[in-house]
């Protein structure tokens, strides 16, 4: 366990997408690109009460150009040519019963809002949400948090790459139905962290409502330790928030050391960037002349009382400054501390110190860009640099791969909402209440045991059923026909083509499967069967007929069996019988024949 601050907080917002296809049209949740593509420079505008919002305007500032590409679930209203549709039933519907869950006050009236976003994710510079509910708790063992507030919104752009200030995303993710649950800031560690979004995430689960994939569970972490609210985007894996609160934990702790050496040598100034080319004359340094080589000027700034704080020991302010450029597109900085390196040399770093002047606690930054724009970079710098100073830390930080985290833009506010006057308010009835209360999830656990013991099938079989999210279109089809032959068809014969075959048979085509073979009271074989051959790439049409499917009977297998000379065993048998049809056989059919005969052969002998 790690020693955590005493006046830590943590929140979160667990995202949740619903397989229930997209939220404001009828496209499908899944779909690939189709090569189609085109560009949008998105623009700010004003919240509800007419004020900007302070992230709004830094993401205008980048002036980026978005590339977005078209996929076989995108239509015009993800392109933004569109109005949006009615909003998705069976969405809203999801996330009453989610807000059930947990014992949330659902709102009588649900009205859909815009929210401020032009980073790009979305085509249209706003991305819907609803509030749907607030208050309620989530608890898990010893380990419990008060829920704040339960929206359903559409999901953002995938995003593809980004390459200077061309950004692209693909449209197959837009539109997503997407519930956020956020809890209050009463969690006091990561475990704590951890198991509440565990219990969110497997309630979602548990309904087989989750979408599949990879991003389908995503949360934010608000955490606090005395220095202001940072928000944590983008935490994919569970036991990756522990290791990622730590080294925001320690990247803190270090900055309120720096900062106080800082202030205790007087602080600092403001930097300002001077243009000197001919220092560096005769470097060997590649990034040096590969800059030059491109137009770009060598520019030079004193950072007051700022050595030893830019990258020494725990001190990592240098790479605070570099991410806040990055944001807008620079990557050639380099500073004091880390030199010599990169080609340069001790001695042109004394060069360049003593043009500068530099005083027994100043540093220094290089800066490889044009000297146009040097001002608006000295800006950035110095903000950022203020900021830290003043010891506020709030910010939303992007999670990494390695569980470090980078400074994304300024936290947002509720200036960037405002009402969306496409979707007439939406009231939630009695019976939609009623229906949601009636099919909220439980804990896992519980669901799981509930599940077994109405269906007959045993826990492993009903916990695989959930994990493998087939568990709703399990217990649509256990109602009509036989609760094991489906489970063993979903736990067993599904994974095994899906892993032999590279392919994926999603809900539609299972249900489809089902549908016909229950209809016509056709078995196991006939769904394994017609399974297996769409998974050899034979198109439904084909398969789903009635004389194709339908098992050899007991009559047909006699007569048939008859010219099987060497009756070797049953499987042998069984592969021969459909060679010869083409359609299914029951191996338990084949031993009752062959049980028959050996009785016939019997009593003619004697």
């Amino acid at each position: 366990m790690m020693d955590l601050p005493e006046n830590i907080k943590i929140g979160l917002e667990v995202h949740l997408q619903v397989n229930a296809g997209k939220l404001f049209c009828s496209c499908e949740s899944e779909g690939r690109d189709t090569g189609i593509s085109f560009t949008r420079i998105l623009h700010a505008s004003s919240g509800e009460l007419g004020g900007s919002d302070v992230s709004t305007l830094y993401e205008a500032s980048r002036e980026r150009i978005f590339k977005y590409i078209a996929s076989d679930n995108s239509c015009l209203v993800e392109y933004d040519e569109e109005p949006p549709h009615k909003i998705n039933r069976n969405a809203l519907n999801t996330a009453l019963m989610m807000a059930s869950s947990f014992g949330s006050q659902i709102l009588d009236r649900v009205v859909v809002m815009r929210k401020v976003v032009i980073d790009g994710s979305n085509t249209s510079g706003f991305q819907r949400t609803s509030l749907i509910g607030f208050g309620g708790e989530v608890r898990r063992g010893n380990y419990k948090s008060k829920i704040s507030t339960i929206c359903l919104e559409e999901d953002a752009c995938r995003k593809v790459e980004e390459s200077g200030n061309m950004v692209t995303y693909s449209l197959d993710r837009l539109g997503i139905p997407l519930i956020e649950i956020s809890t209050e800031p009463d969690i006091t560690s990561p475990e704590g962290a951890i198991e509440v979004a565990r219990e969110i995430g497997e309630r979602l689960i548990s309904l087989g409502l989750l979408r599949k994939g990879a991003d389908s569970i995503r949360q934010d972490v608000n955490f606090s330790m005395g220095n202001g609210r940072v928000e944590i985007k983008g935490v994919s894996k569970l036991n990756a928030i522990g290791e990622i609160l730590q080294k925001e934990i320690d990247r803190q702790i270090a900055l309120e050391k720096a900062i106080e050496i800082w202030n205790a040598r007087g602080g600092t100034e403001p930097i300002s960037f001077v243009v000197n080319n001919s220092i560096m004359n005769g470097t060997n340094s590649k990034m040096i002349l590969n800059a030059t080589e491109a137009g770009k000027d060598v520019l030079l700034a004193r950072l007051k009382n700022g050595r030893k704080l830019l990258k020494s020991g725990e001190f990592r302010i240098g790479r605070e400054i570099a991410d806040a450029l990055k944001q807008i597109g620079i990557k050639g900085i380099l500073h004091y501390d880390e030199l010599p390196a990169y080609g340069i040399t001790l001695e042109e770093k004394q060069r360049i110190s003593d043009f500068l002047e530099l005083g027994e606690h100043d540093s220094f930054l290089i800066l490889l860009e044009e000297e146009s724009n040097a001002q608006y970079v000295s800006n950035v710098i110095n903000n950022r640099i203020e900021k830290l100073l003043s010891g506020d830390f709030s910010e939303t930080r992007a999670a990494m791969e390695d569980n470090t985290t980078r400074f994304m833009r300024p936290l947002s506010g509720s200036s960037r909402m405002y009402p969306e006057t496409d979707i007439p308010v939406i009231e939630i009835t009695r019976d939609m209440i009623e229906n949601a209360i009636k099919n909220a999830p439980l804990p896992l656990e519980i669901s799981v045991k509930e599940i077994s013991t109405k269906y007959g099938i045993s826990p492993q079989d009903a916990s695989t059923l959930i994990w493998n999210n087939t568990i709703s279109i399990f217990k649509e089809m256990a109602e009509r026909g036989d609760p094991k032959m489906v489970c063993r068809i979903l736990v067993q014969k599904l994974p095994e083509l899906e892993r032999k075959k590279n392919m994926k048979i999603d809900n539609k085509t299972l249900r489809n499967v089902f549908d016909f073979c229950l209809s016509n009271n056709f078995g196991r074989y006939s769904v394994e069967m017609a399974l297996e051959l769409i998974s050899d790439g034979v198109p439904q049409e084909k398969i789903l007929l009635q004389e194709k499917l339908r098992p050899v009977d007991e009559s047909e297998l006699t007569e048939l069996m008859k010219s099987i000379e060497e009756k070797r065993n049953i499987s042998a048998i069984s592969k021969e019988i459909v060679s010869i049809t083409g359609r299914p056989v029951d191996s338990s059919l084949i031993a009752k024949v062959l049980g028959n005969q050996s009785r016939s052969k019997h009593l003619n002998n004697t």
